[in-house]
C-alpha cells in the first residue's frame, strides 16, 4: 500500500452480526518523519444501531499524528451481512447525507459499497438502513 493509493476497506462482522472494528496506520514509508508526527492512525467501527440501522464510522485515534493524505476509500467490502439494505447514506464533512452505490450478494452475505469517496484521514459515518 502506497501513501496516496486508493484503499479497499474490508470489514468482517462478528458471528452475532452486530459489530466489527479495525485500525489503519500509515506514514510516508520512506523517512523517520513519523517521529515528528507525520503519520495517521485511524479506527473504524461497524455496529448495529437498532433493528433497522447499522453504521460504519471512522475516528482519529491519535491526534499526535498530523499526516494528511489524499488517499480515498474506493470501496468497502463488508462480510457477514445477512440482511438486505434498502438504502445507504454517507455523511462526510458537511454531514449532509449522500446516497451510496452498493450491491449485496445474499448467498455470500457480502455488501459492497462503491466509491464512498471518504478520505482515510476524514471522519465520516455511513448509515445502512434495512
Amino acid at each position: 500500500l502506497m501513501f496516496q493509493d486508493p484503499v479497499t476497506l474490508y470489514i468482517a462482522i462478528n458471528s452475532d452480526g452486530d459489530y466489527a472494528n479495525g485500525t489503519i496506520y500509515m506514514d510516508d514509508g520512506e523517512t523517520f518523519d513519523y517521529k515528528n508526527g507525520q503519520y495517521f492512525y485511524w479506527g473504524f467501527i461497524y455496529k448495529k444501531e437498532g433493528d433497522q440501522l447499522h453504521s460504519i464510522s471512522s475516528k482519529n485515534l491519535d491526534k499526535g499524528g498530523k499526516l494528511e493524505s489524499d488517499a480515498i476509500i474506493e470501496k468497502m467490502i463488508i462480510r457477514g451481512v445477512r440482511y438486505y439494505p434498502t438504502n445507504i447514506h454517507i455523511y462526510l464533512d458537511d454531514w449532509n447525507p449522500e446516497t451510496a452505490d452498493y450491491t449485496h450478494d445474499r448467498d455470500a452475505q457480502t455488501l459492497i459499497i462503491r466509491k464512498p469517496n471518504a478520505l482515510l484521514t476524514q471522519e465520516f459515518r455511513i448509515d445502512i438502513h434495512m
